[in-house]
């Protein structure tokens, strides 16, 4: 039996028998795993209110060969988001990213550049509730594109032109290519879009979301239908959940 220490974001839970629970975390050295934490719901427990969903806690479990669920041995809070329980749209728009990063998680697989993206999406959309909306775009680009699903922002899929202020269109292969060698066929991209697209490659999620401010609605409705028709190509079907942002 091995012991293991590493950061952690809760991102569900579920009741198990009378007193335990199965917790699904986005783990920095582990990536996705899925564990029990025994006699958690009891009165007083060892882990407290630190397995709430969209808590970042120091975990230290045990895992067994051969088995999928490791076990829960003790945990840390390092960054609580209670005071944000009473906020219906951030914890639809939480559990909504949650869900995503289960997804696309291979199990017991790291990837520090999507953990690291995890956390700074859910850090900006909790220091500025206001902006959850254009988190979630950033964080549905960054994720397709950590996990090799993002087209090419910069130049056509087909003939390899570098585009310009342009109107691109997005082929059935899901790559980006230019009027010409789409023959305007395809989702049309305006070249707002676009260059909306690019700027989620330059900036962290704060920054991006802050900028976004300025941006024009429709470009924001555009961005979603999207990211949302990507994230759906590639899972081949639609998400269980669908922020009302």
């Amino acid at each position: 039996m091995a012991i293991f220490d590493t950061e952690a974001l809760v991102l569900r839970t579920y009741n198990l028998a009378e007193a335990d629970k199965i917790v699904v975390c986005l783990s920095r050295s582990a990536g996705l795993i899925r564990g029990v934490a025994k006699g958690c719901r009891k009165l007083r427990n060892r882990f407290g209110a630190s397995l709430e969903p969209f808590t970042l806690i120091n975990l230290t479990y045990y895992e067994k060969e051969n088995q999928e669920l490791v076990s829960f041995r003790q945990t840390e809070i390092l960054r609580s988001r209670f005071n944000l329980s009473g906020n219906p749209s951030i914890l639809t728009g939480f559990s909504y990213m949650g869900d995503l990063l289960i997804d696309f998680s291979p199990p017991h697989q790291a990837n520090d550049n999507l953990y690291r993206m995890a956390l700074a999406c859910f850090e900006a959309a909790s220091q500025s509730p206001g902006d959850l909306e254009s988190v979630l775009r950033y964080f549905e680009v960054w994720l397709l594109k950590i996990e090799g699903f993002l087209p090419d922002l910069k130049a056509c899929g087909s003939c390899h032109r570098a585009f310009a202020d342009e109107t691109v269109y997005l082929a059935g292969d899901l790559s980006l290519r230019c009027a010409q060698c789409s023959d305007s066929r395809g989702g049309a991209v305006s070249k707002h879009l676009h260059s909306h697209l690019r700027t989620t490659e330059k900036l962290p999620p704060a920054k991006f979301a802050e900028d976004s401010r300025e941006v024009a609605s429709a470009t924001k409705k555009e961005m979603a239908e999207l990211t949302f028709q990507l994230i759906g190509r590639v899972l081949e079907r639609m998400p269980r959940i669908r922020p009302n942002v």
